[in-house]
């Protein structure tokens, strides 16, 4: 079980008035009414970079559905759901059905209000668990995926027997991960990079490298067949967002200057971190046929 003073540093890292904005439904319909989105009917890309404040941003999500080759018969299992912004995209591409599991009550009340009003209640559901304490009634999910946020996980060998537990024969995981740099984790930036500083609670930081996953998952009862390490194209993009002038311009529009500028200083934050204290990859995993190990 995630520590508590872990918890509640997670929850309160990600509110609307922390170290940057998390997006609610009303702040999404102001920025789609400005820019003639509706929700319900489009895939347009900015939906998702607006409502999941992440880094592997609209394509990253694409990519990670297709090496999953998701489609309208899976079920997929989410841990670490967040808002529930990739579930909805995934939805919308598929016509799959989700279930989405966080530790923080906030972020679940967002993903429901959000998923209301993308019409998408009847294919998406949302639990408060600890994903170490992962306790679902279905225990045959098709497949599954993090996007993320497996970076907060305290106890990941736990974290993956459970999801292990919950998946069907053959099931595949996908992971965008955020992972451990050349200095350290995240945790470690916080004395070497003033701008990372106000973003995040410290202590909440529990990356790890590719070969780390492999192994834990493979301790968990998966196979690993794909790790991919892609800081380069995750860096290239964020700063091409930085430039993206017009789009700032239409934030700022609609919530302000103040709130522009939060968005432009979390990027750059993150920017500074990249390669020493944060890099990316994508994991793909397969449930073997065996039994995994016991649970303790």
């Amino acid at each position: 079980m995630t520590d508590t003073k872990v918890k509640n540093d997670l929850i309160a890292s990600y509110q609307a008035d922390a170290g940057f904005i998390v997006h609610d439904r009303k702040m999404a319909e102001r920025l789609y009414a400005l820019v003639g989105i509706d929700p319900q009917r489009s895939l347009d890309w900015r939906i998702y970079d607006f409502e999941g404040v992440t880094h592997f941003f609209h394509h990253g999500v694409v990519s990670l559905v297709r090496k999953l080759a998701i489609t309208a018969n899976d079920h997929l299992l989410s841990p670490g759901e967040g808002t529930g912004a990739p579930s909805r995209l995934i939805v919308k591409m598929t016509g799959c059905k989700v279930t989405g599991v966080d530790i923080n009550p906030d972020q679940i009340a967002k993903a429901r209000e959000l998923a209301a009003l993308h019409n998408l209640q009847d294919k998406v559901e949302y639990f408060e668990q600890d994903v170490g304490e992962l306790s679902l009634g279905k225990k045959d999910f098709t497949k599954a995926y993090c996007n993320e946020t497996c970076g907060h996980w305290q106890y990941k060998e736990r974290a993956f027997k459970r999801i292990h537990a919950h998946l069907k024969p053959g099931a595949r995981i996908g992971f965008n991960a955020w992972l451990k740099g050349d200095k350290g984790s995240l945790n470690e930036a916080y004395g070497h990079v003033p701008e990372f500083r106000p973003l995040y609670k410290p202590g909440i930081w529990f990356q790890d490298d590719l070969d780390t996953y492999r192994k834990l998952l493979e301790e968990a009862g998966f196979t690993v067949l794909e790790t991919e390490e892609c800081t380069d194209k995750i860096d290239i993009k964020m700063r091409a967002r930085l430039k993206a002038s017009l789009q700032w311009e239409r934030y700022e529009q609609v919530f302000g200057r103040q709130a522009g500028e939060s968005a432009l200083r979390y990027y750059r934050g993150m920017l500074q971190t990249h390669y020493d204290f944060l890099r990316y990859g994508v994991i793909i995993a397969e449930k073997s046929q065996s039994p995994a190990g016991k649970v303790e």
